[in-house]
């Protein structure tokens, strides 16, 4: 808005029509429609009133959040104008957040030299002793800005003396100690350091007397008397400036070279988990998961009987709460390898163990899931007699499931899984045996279930993981739906885990951990790689 006649008062009619705008006119919104802050400080400048900005500051005190790449709170503007009446209206949090350089608005104080503001702050219990990225508290870079002015005496092109006085006043005022005469010198230093160069003698004495005016104006400080009074309820507005829309990447330890493997049903045993039931995070694990399940995890896995630990529906919760469990217990030894671990894959039903562990379902979550997915199976397979065998020492042409070189699972009908067998036997296999499922797992067999399935995932989010239907590695920040996809067509589709773990260490895996029963995943990972077999480490629980 205008200033009058005096060339240093604004108007009070904010619907006069000015040369140069827009508002006030015909056609137009009048000026006094807007909603805008009423603490903004113009950008201006005027040799008697204003004070200079930069653009971003003055939009980001003006409230456009887009235009805060450092992560602003309105106290490192005020910290770095001296403004106290906007300090004496910011949040706690706002007083105390660091920018994404660490520096909090007491740092601010330091670097633009307002020790009025640092003493304000640590009268409003700001924090003013946390280090910023660089390891500078607010008072190591008091005494590091005295130290550069002392060296720069020759060439600053000010008085080092009284910059120097200014930094000294700052260590009073972090202390709670600042006289309100040192702070009214400190200021009135402030405003005649900042004075436009080469001004008229006639300025300088004006603005030699109005230097109480301007120490109202500019930092709210003083005791002048304005012409106008600011209605109260604005006085006690507080502030509630937006944040930047765009969020600081937050800097975090690169991944470790490793892999953690859960492996699926057919690892079960009677007696899993009797060692580790006693620790905290295990205990938590299952007294949640009875909650659940409906029945009690630990006496299925401590007593069996084994024909039930079989049985699909018993056997995946179970083999899911193996897998977290396992995870606990190298947390407990190694909590770099779960935090910065590179990926995760799990074995047919270790699948849900991984999305479970890598954070993108919760546990309750998971484990519902498993729950669905098993007790779908088992209705699924009691459709028709199922069943599923190993084979190895033949050709893949022959057989199915992709787990290891020559080595595979079949499944199908009971009749077709038993004549398979015999027929792999007779062609001088090394290994043709049935494996301990109640279903034609990962067949077209599973279709029922693979429905019920579909209709749970669709809530699931999106991970970086290694699958089974494609053994490669779906990165964080791909489309959920090839996501999604790639779980619900497990049930239906061929395991492709020796091509995982090949694609792992192409992408750079040098270690493994199975994380869950007996040592299933590790003797399959000793025909795929021997290297990698020596470097894979069990948690068996």
């Amino acid at each position: 808005m205008p200033y009058l006649e005096d060339g240093e008062t604004w108007s009070a009619d904010y619907d006069v029509a000015e040369h140069g705008m827009a508002e006030n006119r015909p056609g137009h919104r009048k000026f006094s429609s807007y909603r805008l802050p009423t603490w903004a400080k113009h950008p201006l400048t005027h040799p008697f009133n204003g004070i200079v900005t930069g653009p971003k500051d003055y939009m980001y005190a003006a409230g456009d959040g887009f235009v805060n790449p450092l992560g602003w709170s309105d106290a490192h503007i005020a910290c770095k104008y001296g403004d106290v009446t906007m300090l004496e209206r910011s949040t706690p949090e706002a007083l105390s957040r660091p920018t994404s350089m660490g520096d909090l608005p007491a740092h601010y104080a330091v670097m633009y030299g307002m020790p009025w503001c640092l003493a304000k702050l640590v009268e409003l219990g700001a924090d003013t002793m946390t280090p910023n990225n660089a390891g500078d508290t607010p008072e190591t870079k008091i005494w590091r800005r005295r130290e550069s002015l002392q060296g720069g005496r020759q060439h600053a092109g000010f008085d080092v003396a009284d910059e120097g006085e200014t930094c000294y006043y700052a260590g009073i005022a972090l202390k709670g100690e600042l006289s309100e005469k040192n702070s009214v010198k400190a200021q009135e230093y402030h405003l005649v350091k900042h004075r436009a160069m080469g001004n008229d003698p006639v300025v300088t004495e004006r603005l030699d007397k109005d230097l109480l005016k301007a120490r109202k104006y500019k930092f709210g400080l003083g005791e002048y008397v304005k012409p106008y009074e600011v209605p109260e309820h604005i006085k006690q507005r507080p502030l509630d400036l937006p944040l930047s829309k765009v969020e600081v990447p937050v800097k975090q330890e690169p991944p470790l070279p490793v892999a953690l493997l859960f492996p699926g049903q057919g690892s079960q045993y009677v007696g899993m988990l009797k060692d580790v039931m006693g620790r905290p995070s295990v205990k938590g694990l299952l007294d949640r998961a009875q909650t659940i399940l409906g029945w009690d995890p630990r006496d299925l896995c401590l007593n069996g009987p084994a024909e039930k630990l079989e049985e699909t529906q018993y056997c995946q919760p179970i083999m899911f709460l193996a897998g977290l469990a396992a995870v606990e217990v190298l947390r407990e030894s190694r909590p770099d390898v779960v935090d910065r671990c590179f990926c995760m894959a799990g074995l047919s039903l270790g699948e849900y163990t991984a999305v479970t562990a890598a954070g993108v379902l919760s546990f309750e979550d998971g484990l519902k899931l498993v729950q669905l997915r098993a007790e779908a199976m088992q209705e699924a397979s009691k459709r028709t007699p199922q069943a599923m065998c190993s084979v190895a020492g033949l050709d893949r042409a022959k057989v199915a499931n992709f787990l290891f070189p020559s080595g595979f699972t079949c499944a199908g009908t009971k009749n077709a899984i038993d004549d398979l067998c015999k027929r792999a036997t007779a062609a001088r296999a090394l290994q043709a045996r049935p494996i301990k499922t109640s279903g034609a797992f990962h067949t077209p067999l599973m279709s029922p279930a693979q429905e019920q399935l579909s209709r749970a995932l669709d809530a699931a989010a999106q991970c970086s993981l290694y699958f089974n239907v494609s053994g490669k590695r779906v990165k964080e920040g791909s489309d959920p739906a090839s996501f999604l996809e790639l779980m619900k067509m497990q049930l239906t589709n061929e395991v492709l885990w020796e091509p995982t773990i090949k694609a792992m260490i192409m992408d750079g895996v040098k270690d493994f951990f199975e994380v869950g029963p007996l040592k299933q995943l590790k003797s399959m990972l000793k025909r795929i790689d021997a290297d990698a077999f020596k470097r894979t480490e069990n948690v068996s629980v």
